[in-house]
């Protein structure tokens, strides 16, 4: 898809923009942000892809901003197709699919058929391409052959303007030609259609992955092997996996063991457990900031924030948040006299989609006027 995209940005002049708003993305928890320009990028691995595949819609959309009227329809219907791809691609990555999720799919690639004529002139084969090159240079030169013919009868700026109707001609012919013989005839397109039946009959689709086997292989297979002495590396390998396998399965356990708050008593009178379940983790304040601020009325003022306003949110937030029974003073001149500590960092856990026991770490930074990491200040 991405040589399809790529081919349109430079039909359309619109590659730098995309790669100025490639790197301008902003940072995001469980994200990776790109360090260099789109084009730059050689080679990709699985993790830039899954990358590219979260924002690329986004950052398509901001690239094809501020277009002329003749250039609406074509960028509104690649925003289609590129954002009802992506959201197909995204929804197969799914744990679990009720029977809306595999509507949705259905209804996803039905739009993308609709739609990918967009991208077919970019659809070019090697076999095509050589084709459509080996004619280019039959009519060139017949072209050049006929001029040559009629150069004594006609003036110079006839032959001017017969040369430039004759590079219009190819041009079209060359278009015509490659429109006629491309195609989306291939096997990878075909798949996308047995993605829903798959679900239905064998269930989700990212237990029959290849990364996991990817994986396997550089540990199973490569980190045996350059630890042994490469003499009969073979038995080596199986010996050291042996080893690692049975100790980080029981490293694994101990800290599954160690996390759950709920403990099952065994004994002679049988087995009791809890019903409550495990409690989700808690926000976590961090970077303390070791400057001489004690009080809050100290805070105000090495932030440069008004007392007034500070006192009316401060008092808006205890009475939205805190408990009765822990209810700070409502006094404006004590409230101000309190002690207080001063944090750059908030860790919030969310909850991942579908894992119910797994949290994304999402941190909240406000620096103030000081730069983070070398950069720009960043108050979140």
């Amino acid at each position: 898809m991405m040589e399809w995209v790529d081919g349109f940005l430079k039909k359309h002049k619109r590659q730098q923009a995309f790669d100025d708003a490639w790197k301008e993305i902003p940072p995001y928890p469980g994200f990776s942000v790109p360090k260099r320009a789109y084009h730059e990028v050689t080679q990709w691995q699985g993790k830039e892809m899954r990358n590219l595949c979260r924002c690329i819609s986004a950052v398509l959309a901001s690239a094809l901003r501020n277009l002329y009227s003749s250039q609406h329809q074509d960028f509104n219907i690649a925003l289609k197709c590129v954002g009802v791809l992506v959201d197909f691609s995204l929804m197969t990555q799914y744990r679990s699919h009720p029977p809306d999720t595999l509507a949705y799919m259905e209804r996803y690639l039905q739009t993308f058929h609709q739609t990918k004529d967009i991208f077919l002139e970019f659809r070019t084969s090697k076999s095509t391409r050589a084709e459509v090159n080996r004619q280019d240079r039959e009519s060139r030169r017949l072209m050049a052959n006929q001029i040559a013919q009629e150069a004594h009868h006609i003036s110079a700026a006839q032959r001017r303007q017969q040369a430039d109707q004759n590079r219009l001609q190819r041009v079209k012919r060359r278009a015509d030609l490659i429109q006629r013989e491309n195609h989306f005839n291939f096997i990878k397109m075909h798949y996308l259609s047995h993605f829903v039946s798959h679900v239905q009959h064998f269930g989700s689709i990212l237990m029959y992955s290849t990364e996991m086997g990817e994986l396997a292989h550089k540990e199973q297979i490569k980190e045996g092997y350059r630890r042994s002495n490469n003499n009969n590396a073979a038995a080596q390998i199986l010996s050291y996996y042996g080893r690692k396998h049975p100790l980080g399965m029981r490293l694994q356990t101990i800290e599954a063991l160690s996390k759950a708050e709920n403990a099952f008593v065994i004994g002679n009178g049988g087995m009791e457990a809890p019903a409550s379940s495990r409690s989700a983790p808690r926000r976590v304040l961090k970077g303390r900031m070791m400057e001489n601020i004690g009080t809050l009325t100290e805070l105000w003022r090495a932030l440069n924030i008004d007392y007034s306003d500070m006192i009316v949110e401060m008092l808006r937030f205890i009475r939205q948040t805190i408990a009765e029974d822990q209810r700070l003073p409502s006094d404006r001149t004590e409230l101000g006299s309190l002690p207080v500590e001063q944090f750059t960092h908030l860790e919030i856990p969310v909850s991942d989609f579908q894992e119910a026991d797994v949290f994304q770490i999402h941190r909240a930074r406000c620096t103030g006027t000081k730069a983070f990491r070398n950069g720009d200040p960043r108050n979140d």
